[in-house]
């Protein structure tokens, strides 16, 4: 096995150029760290840290986030700069004690110039059925999907072309991180450990005149009630809820507490995104987007599901049809 002198550095580097969006240093049972980037979605395995560097490079990455490289038996959460390492931005770094050794799990900021709407690949009626919901003066809007399917990029793109559009609406997002700063959007960190979680930002946002609020992910039953009621009481709540596919997002947030008779109502539209690898290695983006009217609230209310003319099985069939992708990467988007 080649050893590299800097694996940290080597490993940020081609984590970066590779467009990853998520970093892990996986112990193994021989002490070793298997370096894993999660690359348009999918895990990808760029190399191996061997038993004998393993012990320098968790304390060379920890020290860079200013954590104790001495405790090794508690979950720990610091930040680095990016940019030695030819990254822009701040990288979240997560410290997780196994029975293998610690695991270190990096969040990398989004790279490059956001991306105009019309310029994320999404379906031409999706982007125009985005943009009219968010255009409303108040409801819900859902966005689910995996782990690095763009869900972010995403909001963003369209929350900057709202600013631009309707610079009379005040939006303030609360993320976690702050991965891009937009202009013309009131943006929040979320600091759980000072007391400034989703739920105590939310209340917070509320009482600063916000026309739309943006909760970067609903994690807990508080959350989704606090987001439900926002969303009845004149403002217009964009969130993330994980769930498999659009229709699958208002059982979600049943199990989250929100009432059906009042999330029905205040349910505007869900967009369920998947990043499905093309067979040349690029990025193709899959949605579906349902836009909530009377009638696909009776079916949700009667638990039926909604007709998506071009939902993601879909898509992903025209895909390979196409030959633009392959049968394992589709197996893979839509597991």
């Amino acid at each position: 096995m080649r050893t590299i002198v800097d694996p940290i550095a080597h490993f940020l580097q081609l984590a970066g150029q590779r467009g990853a969006s998520d970093l892990a240093f996986d112990p193994g049972d021989d002490g070793s760290l298997a370096v894993v980037a999660r690359i348009c979605g999918q895990h990808e395995q760029l190399g191996t840290i061997p038993a004998h560097q393993a012990a320098a490079a968790i304390a060379r990455l920890k020290a860079l986030a200013r954590l104790p490289a001495y405790i090794t038996d508690e979950a720990q959460d610091g930040r680095l700069d990016g940019l030695p390492f030819a990254i822009p931005g701040d990288l979240r770094l997560a410290v997780l004690p196994t029975v293998r050794g610690q695991r270190l799990a990096l969040r990398l900021p989004a790279i490059g110039p956001l991306p105009a709407p019309e310029a994320l690949g999404l379906p031409p009626a999706v982007i125009a059925g985005l943009r009219r919901l968010l255009q409303k003066s108040d409801g819900l809007v859902v966005v689910t999907g995996p782990t690095g399917s763009g869900k972010s990029t995403t909001i963003h793109s369209l929350l900057a072309d709202l600013a631009v559009v309707r610079p009379d609406r005040r939006i303030i997002t609360i993320e976690d991180p702050v991965e891009r700063r937009i202009a013309g959007l009131v943006q929040v960190e979320v600091a759980a450990a000072r007391g400034l979680g989703f739920l105590e930002a939310l209340a917070a946002a509320l009482r600063q005149d916000a026309d739309v609020l943006v909760v970067g992910e609903v994690r807990d039953s508080a959350t989704a009630q606090a987001c439900l009621r926002a969303a009845l009481t004149g403002h217009l709540v964009v969130t993330t809820v994980h769930a498999g596919r659009a229709a699958a997002v208002v059982p979600r947030l049943v199990e989250m507490g929100c009432p059906p008779e009042l999330l029905l109502p205040a349910l505007s539209g869900v967009l369920a995104q998947r990043l499905l690898r093309g067979a040349d290695g690029s990025v193709v983006a899959l949605a579906e987007l349902l836009t909530v009217d009377d009638a696909v609230r009776d079916d949700l209310r009667h638990r039926r599901a909604p007709h998506l003319p071009d939902d993601l099985d879909t898509q992903a069939a025209a895909a390979l049809a196409a030959r633009r992708t392959t049968a394992i990467n589709v197996a893979q988007a839509l597991a």
